[in-house]
């Protein structure tokens, strides 16, 4: 996975950029990662002032065979994201954060690779689902959605006796 890599000493004061394709092969390293199947164009964007640097990430395309949270079925999804970072060189052990890439100044390149794999996965949707159609109705698959609320087990949720009493307060 040496493919997302930036090089340093390619990179010329001004804007640079820097495009990686990302298919189902990137997420093999990522052994835990629930996305395995994407389409993906990443673009970098280095901007060099001096010593300053500053990458802009950019991620566009479609994750494939996500499962349905309300049916199950396998569906695609379309992710856009943007991430801006400032590069720096330090000697220094420090821990990059969600603003600052630290990096070694011995460091000859910038490794994308978990950057790029953080942002596909903070940019998923919470909840994945069919989209809705034109009329608003989900469009799950029927069968399956029967299925599930006929096998769930609705548990009646007890309130505690001792907050009942709560529940005659009328506030103006």
């Amino acid at each position: 996975m040496n493919g997302y890599k930036i090089k340093l000493g390619s990179i010329t004061n001004g804007k640079n950029s820097f495009s990686f394709e990302i298919k189902d092969q990137f997420f093999e390293a990522f052994t835990l990662s629930d996305v395995e199947h994407a389409e993906i164009i990443v673009t970098a964007l280095v901007n060099k002032d001096g010593d300053k640097l500053v990458l802009t990430l950019q991620i566009d395309g479609t994750i494939n065979k996500l499962l349905c949270d309300i049916c199950a079925e396998e569906i695609s999804i379309n992710i856009k994201a943007v991430a801006d970072l400032i590069v720096t060189k330090t000697d220094k052990d420090l821990i990059s954060t969600d603003e600052i890439l630290y990096i070694k100044n011995s460091d000859n390149s910038i490794d994308l690779k978990q950057l790029i794999f953080e942002l596909i996965i903070l940019n998923l949707p919470r909840k994945r689902q069919h989209p809705l159609n034109k009329k608003g109705e989900v469009t799950c698959d029927k069968k399956m959605v029967s299925l599930i609320e006929k096998y769930t087990v609705k548990k009646e949720k007890l309130s505690d006796p001792r907050w009942d009493a709560l529940k005659d307060l009328k506030i103006k």
